[in-house]
Formats: C-alpha cells, sequence, structure tokens
C-alpha cells in the first residue's frame, strides 16, 4: 500500500511544481507588466490624473468581471474534471461557455459605452472621463472574453500555453500602453489597456485550439445546451459572487473618489495597492493549478484529493507571508517609484500587504469550497457579509481617514471572509462528494 502511494504522489506533486512554475511565469510577465506600466503612468500623469486611470481600471475590471458570469471559473472546474473521462462533455462545456462569453462580452463593451457619461458625471463627479470610459468599454469586451478563454486553458492544464500568453500580453501591454501615455496621455493609456486586451484574446484563441487538440477536445461539438444544468448549479451562484464582489470594490473606490482631493487619495490607494496583487502573484499562481488538480482528482483518488490541498495550503500561507514582509521593508523606495507625493502612502501600503496575506489564506480555503461545489453556500456565508462589510465600512472610514481608511475597509473585509471561508472549508471537509457536478 505505502509503495503504490509513492508514485502517484511524486506524479502529483511533479504536476503542481510544473503547473506553477508555468503559471508563475506568465503571471510575471502579465501581472509584472502591470506593476511597470502603473509606475510609468504615475510618472507620466501624476497624482490627480493617475487617480483618474486608477478608477478607469477598476471600472473595466468591475463590468468586465459581471460580464464573464464566471464562465472561466466554470470552464476551469468542468474541464478538468471531465477532460480524461468524458471528452465529449468537456467539448459541450467548453461550446457552452464560449457561446456564452461572446454574448455577455458585446452587451458589457456595450453597456460602458453607452452609460459612460452617465457614469463619469453623476456617479464619479468627473464628467471628463467620459471619452475615457468609453474607449475602455473595448477593453472590457476583450476582458470577458479573455477571462473565458484563460479558465478554459487552466481547466485542460494548458500552463506552458498561459505562460506563452503572458510573456507575450505583458510584452505587449507595457510597450502599448506606455507608448500611448507618452504621447497622449490619459486617454492614449486607455487605448493601451483595450488594444493589448485586443491581442490577447487573438493569442488565446489559438493556444486554447492547440491545446484543446492536443487533449482530444473538439471545440465545436453539438448540444451543448445539454450542459445547461451548470449554468444553474454552478455559474449562476458563482456570478452572483461576481455581481457583489467587483462591484463592492468599486463602490468603496467611488465613495474615496468623490470626496475633496478623493482622486488623490485614490491614487495613494492604487499605488500601494499594485504592491498588495505583488503578494498574490504567486498564490494565485499555485491556486489556480491547485484547483484544476482538485477536481481531476474527485473521482479518482480521495487520498490525491487531500496530498493536493494540504500542499496546496501550505505553499500559499509560505509564499504571500514571505513575499509580504519583503515589500514592507522596502516600502520606502517601492512608493517613491510612483513619484513625487507617493510616499505618504506607506501606511496604506502596509495595510494592504496584511490584507493581502489574509486573501491569499482565504483563496486556498476556498478551493474546497469550489471543487465540492457549494457555490450557494459560498455566496451567503462568504462573499455577502464580506462585500456588505467593505461598502459599510469604506463609508464610516474612507471620509474621514482618506486611503488609509479605504485600505483599512478592505483588510476588515478580507479578514471576515478568511473566518467564514475556513468555516465553510472545514464543514465540507477533506473528503470528495462525487455526486455534485453530475
Amino acid at each position: 500500500m505505502h509503495n503504490s502511494t509513492l508514485p502517484a504522489s511524486r506524479t502529483l506533486a511533479g504536476r503542481l511544481r510544473g503547473g506553477v512554475a508555468f503559471n508563475l511565469l506568465g503571471t510575471a510577465f502579465n501581472q509584472g507588466s502591470t506593476v511597470v506600466v502603473n509606475i510609468v503612468v504615475a510618472n507620466l500623469l501624476g497624482r490627480e490624473s493617475f487617480g483618474h486611470y486608477t478608477m478607469i481600471l477598476a471600472t473595466v475590471a468591475t463590468i468586465a468581471s459581471l460580464g464573464q458570469l464566471s464562465m472561466g471559473y466554470t470552464a476551469t472546474k468542468h474541464v478538468a474534471e471531465f477532460r480524461s473521462t468524458e471528452r465529449d462533455r468537456a467539448s459541450r462545456i467548453l461550446a457552452l461557455c464560449g457561446m456564452i462569453s461572446l454574448a455577455t462580452a458585446v452587451l458589457a463593451g456595450l453597456t460602458l459605452a453607452v452609460s459612460a457619461q452617465w457614469l463619469a458625471q453623476a456617479v464619479l463627479g468627473e464628467g471628463g472621463l467620459a471619452p475615457e470610459l468609453r474607449i475602455a468599454g473595448l477593453a472590457v469586451l476583450f476582458g470577458v472574453l479573455n477571462g473565458f478563454l484563460t479558465g478554459a486553458l487552466a481547466g485542460l492544464e494548458g500552463y506552458p500555453a498561459i505562460a506563452r500568453n503572458g510573456v507575450v500580453s505583458g510584452a505587449v501591454y507595457t510597450t502599448v500602453c506606455i507608448s500611448l501615455a507618452w504621447t497622449y496621455g490619459l486617454t492614449g493609456a486607455v487605448w493601451g489597456i483595450a488594444i493589448s486586451a485586443s491581442i490577447q484574446s487573438a493569442t488565446l484563441w489559438v493556444l486554447l485550439r492547440s491545446e484543446a487538440a492536443r487533449a482530444g477536445i473538439e471545440l465545436t461539438r453539438h448540444n451543448p445546451w445539454q450542459e445547461r444544468a451548470l449554468v444553474s448549479r454552478f455559474a449562476i451562484p458563482a456570478s452572483l459572487t461576481g455581481l457583489i464582489t467587483l462591484p463592492a470594490i468599486w463602490v468603496s473606490s467611488a465613495i474615496l473618489a468623490r470626496r475633496p482631493g478623493g482622486f488623490e487619495q485614490l491614487a495613494l490607494f492604487g499605488a500601494a495597492n499594485t504592491f498588495r496583487a505583488m503578494v498574490l502573484f504567486l498564490p494565485q499562481a499555485i491556486n489556480s493549478v491547485s484547483m484544476s488538480l482538485l477536481n481531476n482528482q474527485r473521482h479518482s483518488s480521495a487520498d490525491g484529493y487531500r496530498r493536493v490541498f494540504w500542499m496546496n495550503a501550505l505553499a500559499t500561507g509560505v509564499s504571500a507571508s514571505g513575499i509580504a514582509v519583503l515589500l514592507l521593508i522596502a516600502s520606502p523606495f517601492l512608493l517613491q517609484l510612483f513619484g513625487a507625493g507617493f510616499a505618504e502612502g506607506q501606511i496604506v501600503l502596509a495595510i494592504l500587504l496584511g490584507a493581502a496575506v489574509l486573501e491569499a489564506l482565504a483563496l486556498a480555503a476556498y478551493q474546497v469550497v469550489v471543487s465540492q461545489g457549494r457555490l450557494w453556500a459560498s455566496f451567503a456565508w462568504i462573499a455577502l457579509p464580506r462585500d456588505v462589510s467593505l461598502v459599510v465600512l469604506a463609508a464610516v472610514l474612507a471620509p474621514a481617514l482618506g486611503a488609509t481608511g479605504l485600505a483599512a475597509a478592505h483588510a476588515f473585509a478580507l479578514a471576515l471572509a478568511l473566518a467564514t471561508t475556513g468555516a465553510l472549508a472545514s464543514r465540507v471537509g477533506l473528503v470528495p462528494s462525487h455526486g455534485s457536478s453530475r
């Protein structure tokens, strides 16, 4: 018995290490390019205009997330689960998720373009941002598609392909966005986001076709609506979480932006939040791979399922804590990279680094909840308390404390999320259920 489990253990560990290595390479280029662009754009635009840019980025991320309807997440879980045992079903799931994503991508992009003037004037109190928000509608359209395509590749364990995309898209984003920001200011920077997102979509589509062929899965199958039950059982509750999470983040940022000097405070928050995202680089790369492996093990090995979870939890906790400490030590230098006036954000950065560690730990525990398909419970017990508390605390703290208050609101909300996620994951347990996806 002991000898027979060792090869499987090594195989799982090897798959996790290999997937994480490739995923991290792609993340380093993709997300690393975001750090570089944010620093350069902040220096080119100045603090107030960088606050405008930060708000536009938050708007794109929010609407794109809503438009995705969790199709990328749905594809990752179910393609990973069925790609080895039921290829026809995996193919139908890809087709269904792709069709829905294309329709919602167009709808989400048009929604932002049409509502840009109202959003800029009535909500943000900055009517001059309307042209940039219209351009951002293109970024939303391609952002929705990119979410699905990346999720589909993750479900196929196509992490070398994801890494190649990360290298290409990161280089394109850095070059295009900085060049256009240098020449055309804020408008050019937003065009850079849209153009680089469109190139990323084309790259991801080519890579997905190649990976699907390698796995023996057709991308065009008849009767994809046979899998429509996944929409009500998994995609809808996952989407409900998205329907409140990023809007809650956006609203909390808008609360800060609307106060006197709010966009300058939002610039401080945006600079500090860039490094919070860096804490999550490696944990997100690890958890993306472990999610695919967990679902792949659900029907084959309860022991493998537990091993993947504990390897993921340990790697996530250690990596997030280590990166946060290093960034905290270097924080005075890091904030100065954004330009004059950003050094005062050290307290904001310290709070967000702690919040990122909490978020990484919650992310590791959340893998159990997702793999067992407990998305309705997740919405009720994790997402709602976290996101409502974020908005309420932002409304209380941000007007008085500025960026520091907004950071504190995020930290409290993520601490609550860690507690509720841990409780739900403990209740679900580490014995894989085999019936939730049927």
